[in-house]
């Protein structure tokens, strides 16, 4: 099990950061992302795999004035 934004969801093995989130819904090119309290660069998302038990906290982008 993955914790993301403190709600748990299914890990898959091997899987790729970018995969994951688009799996879970969310668009890689308009956010941030940690895992494990890091902040993992988006050029990184395809070559970071995501391990069993990792806590990933999802950031979005909100404009405004």
């Amino acid at each position: 099990m993955i914790k993301l934004n403190d709600k748990e969801v299914n890990f898959l093995e091997e899987e790729n950061l970018k995969d994951f989130l688009l799996r879970n819904n969310y668009d890689p090119d308009f956010l941030a992302c940690e895992v494990n309290s890091k902040l993992v660069k988006k050029v990184d998302f395809e070559d970071f795999v995501v391990e069993d038990e990792s806590k990933i906290e999802v950031f979005s982008f909100v404009g405004g004035g």
